[in-house]
């Protein structure tokens, strides 16, 4: 028995102090597109912090900026630039600044491969929102095309939720150095703007109900660990 109690009380020392030394801060930069309704390569940047909590788990915080860049084209019969009969084009590009709680998971020999979901709240920073809208207006002498452009940037959303998972890859330049490879999936549940969603009285049917990407990013960086 008192063996028993001395190897569980020696795993328990060497668990907590392996956790205890296990700390990451780092910083990171990289570039994403949309899944879908892309319009130009959004880049991020910020700063990673963890702390390990057990043999291969770390939790910590992203403090992070991320841009948004979309274009949402939909026009009669599938045409596309506006040379429909009919149709809506919604131009978006905005920025937010997200703090995001994140938990990882170690996997490989030397845990230099981890897994990580995280969720976190954005603050706007700034960006544009232009709607265009055009249709074929009937009049006695033949169609005529009615064509505007609103600046709509004022529906932008103040605040959106962001849920993130990725993977990054830590390479040894050091004793305490790591460089990073991250590739990031990031998901917004709602939209990014009130202009043409479901709460737009002014909506059309070729208007959407969300403008809330998916976005793939990957993410260079510099990391401090204090890996044994």
């Amino acid at each position: 028995m008192k063996s028993i109690l001395l190897a569980l009380l020696l795993s328990i020392t060497a668990f907590r102090g392996y956790s205890q030394r296990n700390n990451i801060v780092g910083i990171f930069a990289g570039g994403g597109i949309a899944t879908s309704s892309n319009y130009d390569v959004s880049l991020s940047g910020g700063l990673d912090i963890a702390r390990g909590v057990a043999l291969r788990s770390f939790v910590g915080v992203e403090l992070f900026y991320q841009q948004f860049s979309l274009l949402y084209d939909n026009e009669a019969l599938g045409a596309k630039n506006a040379t429909g009969s009919a149709g809506e084009i919604l131009r978006h590009k905005s920025a937010y600044a997200f703090i995001a709680p994140k938990f990882r998971f170690c996997a490989g020999r030397h845990k230099n491969v981890h897994f990580y979901f995280n969720a976190g709240i954005g603050m706007n920073m700034g960006g544009y929102d232009s709607l265009r809208r055009f249709s074929s207006v009937p009049t006695p002498g033949g169609f005529i095309r009615a064509d505007t452009t609103i600046d709509q940037s004022k529906n932008i959303n103040s605040m959106v939720l962001r849920i993130g998972a990725g993977c990054t890859q830590y390479m040894a330049i050091g004793r305490h150095w790591r460089f990073t490879l991250t590739e990031d999936f990031g998901f917004l549940p709602g939209s990014l703007t009130k202009t043409s969603d479901y709460t737009d009285v002014s909506r059309t049917s070729y208007s959407p109900n969300k403008l809330n990407p998916t976005y793939v990013s990957i993410r260079l960086g510099i990391s401090r660990t204090r890996f044994p």
